[in-house]
């Protein structure tokens, strides 16, 4: 009873509540804007700086042409780097597990069991790892992958996949022409996925991150209608991450170099609808552009959660007002709850302001609480 009532005194644990707090204060006063969830939701974007291998040669590659030959940290300098990241970041951090491709890494040079005890590490320490990878490793070792989830508590993963790569078992290079190419590839990740889920009895999802250059801008939208023409792929692949390209590394920049607004476009191409790109800021406004869709099935109709509309931005700023990131770990889902409601209760106001944000959204799309409910 004493930890239930300390747990409504203090929602936000005092350490979440600091760095929050120091997050805040240190923005520049032109981003600390009502919608800006730094501060608020988020404190750092946390990653590692792992294994530099990688046996593919995309022709966009961020990294130096001797980055197979850079040693592969120790265990002990990537638990250091995981506990810095745990300080700055508070507990439940996202936390990229990246560098090249750190399980083809480890996995060539017979250190597989590190990276599990990396990514098990991780969980300890209170942050929620995430590996970034192109995944052709996984795939022909399904086992290697059930394993990262079973005893590693592996929970995400981002697995690459573009025609800028080059590498790709039965998919070269120069005989793909669009990203449709690489739909059947596709499809086998999402095999891959629900078959560790069956396997484990895990929830294990995925992010899908694209290089975005002058030869694949055109078939990225492609990629977006094939995910929503499948709510199994979307059940698989929770978030597209469209990156253009950057003149770093082994990058063969483009003649005519993609923008973030013409990537953006296609973006909306894909999707069939105009999409706001900034009603809610991650930092600098031109760092990243982001928005949540909601596909309803059978008919594959998709609705933006954050549309640029006024009464969409004003209950944006009410919701990051009352709840503020909670970052506690190693609580009963009840526990949750309670502070969430502890924080509901310093603001009632947003029961009302949800209840006629829900109608009007529910308004303009036509739809009713109970249809919404019953899909």
């Amino acid at each position: 009873m004493r930890k239930l009532l300390a747990i409504w005194k203090d929602p936000i644990p005092p350490e979440m509540q600091a760095l929050l707090a120091a997050r805040w204060r240190e923005l520049p006063d032109d981003l600390k804007l009502p919608h800006q969830t730094l501060g608020r939701q988020l404190v750092h974007c946390g990653y590692t700086m792992g294994a530099a291998y990688c046996s593919f040669g995309c022709t966009h590659c961020y990294l130096p042409r001797n980055a197979n030959r850079v040693p592969i940290p120790s265990l002990d300098e990537m638990k250091a780097q995981i506990d810095a990241n745990r300080r700055l970041m508070g507990a439940t951090g996202g936390l990229q597990i990246t560098g090249g491709d750190v399980v083809d890494a480890y996995w060539q040079n017979d250190r597989a069991d590190e990276l599990v005890e990396i990514v098990r590490y991780a969980h300890a320490a209170g942050v929620q790892p995430m590996l970034m990878t192109h995944g052709q490793v996984l795939l022909e070792n399904p086992d290697y992958l059930a394993r990262l989830v079973r005893v590693g508590g592996l929970r995400k993963l981002a697995i690459h996949i573009d025609v800028t790569q080059a590498g790709r078992p039965g998919f070269p290079i120069r005989e793909l022409e669009s990203e449709s190419d690489l739909h059947p590839l596709r499809e086998r990740f999402v095999d891959l996925l629900f078959d560790v889920r069956r396997r484990t009895g895990v929830s294990l999802h995925a992010a899908h991150t694209v290089t975005v250059t002058e030869r694949n801008l055109g078939s990225i939208a492609e990629i977006l209608r094939w995910l929503i023409a499948d709510p199994r792929r979307i059940d698989a692949f929770r978030m597209v991450s469209f990156q253009t390209e950057a003149a770093v590394g082994r990058t063969r920049f483009s003649v005519q170099p993609v923008t973030p607004e013409s990537t953006w476009s296609e973006v909306c191409a894909g999707v069939g609808r105009e999409l706001a790109r900034d009603n809610l800021l991650v930092g600098h406004p031109e760092c990243s552009n982001f928005t949540t869709l909601l596909a309803l099935y059978p008919e594959r109709r998709v609705i933006d959660l954050i549309p640029a509309d006024p009464a969409t931005r004003a209950y944006a700023t009410a919701f990051l007002e009352t709840f503020q990131r909670i970052g506690a770990t190693g609580q009963l889902p009840f526990e949750g709850a309670l502070r969430r409601l502890a924080l509901i209760a310093r603001r009632p106001a947003i029961i009302a302001e949800t209840w006629r944000y829900l109608a009007q959204r529910l308004r303009q799309e036509g739809l009713t609480l109970a249809e919404l409910g019953w899909r």
